[in-house]
């Protein structure tokens, strides 16, 4: 018996795309923040511990990566169950 999509799949699948580009733009601002870019930790308000901020981003993009995942599932759920149904 198969299960069925609790998200929808137009919902799914604009969560995937949006959660690649998340981890795509962190990953890039995560890397800049641990090699200390000048342009991310150059004026004089910014962190000190550029680091830091650079493992939280990398936190934050395995939290959309998780997010890749359960839309992914989700959107898999919807090609088998549209497929069982006919």
């Amino acid at each position: 018996m198969a299960t069925r999509p609790i998200v929808p799949a137009g919902l799914a699948s604009c969560c995937t795309v949006i959660s690649v580009m998340g981890v795509l733009i962190l990953s890039v601002m995560g890397y800049g923040f641990t090699h200390n870019w000048e342009a991310l930790m150059g004026s004089t308000e910014d962190p000190k511990d550029g680091g830091a901020v650079g493992s939280t981003l990398y936190v934050a993009a395995l939290v959309y990566a998780g997010f890749i995942l359960l839309c992914g599932c989700q959107l898999a759920a919807h090609r088998r169950y549209s497929r069982i149904r006919i």
